[in-house]
């Protein structure tokens, strides 16, 4: 799980680093993750890395319906997207990246400190 974990941490470092240069709103991060994640598998399929980012989007925006301030949540969005991608390419069952997230997710700040403070 530790692999996970530190494939994970260096993506999210990776994206935020890209995302700073080219002054990507960070909102927008977890639009970065099926670019890394297909440049880091050698995934060429512009399809596929399509079908990632349209998957991206939609589990972004459905949590932003249930609460704008989700947006914020760029770090969570970022993990959540990248480890999706697994799904997609068909590398990993919903339920294994579900487990595979919550260690994750455990064990990584991905939470911005005033989330949820009125």
């Amino acid at each position: 799980m530790k692999t996970w974990l530190d494939e994970v941490s260096a993506s999210l470092d990776e994206a935020i680093k890209i995302a700073e240069s080219e002054r990507i709103p960070l909102q927008s991060l977890y639009r970065l993750a099926p670019s890394l994640f297909a440049l880091k598998h050698g995934i060429q399929d512009e399809g596929l890395i399509q079908q990632m980012l349209d998957e991206a989007d939609a589990q972004v925006t459905e949590d932003a319906s249930y609460d704008e301030r989700s947006w914020d949540q760029y770090r969570f969005h970022y993990v959540s997207s990248y480890l999706f991608c697994y799904v997609i390419n068909e590398e990993l069952e919903e339920l294994e990246y579900d487990r595979i997230f919550e260690f994750v997710n455990e064990r990584m700040d991905l939470f911005n400190d005033d989330y949820g403070i009125e």
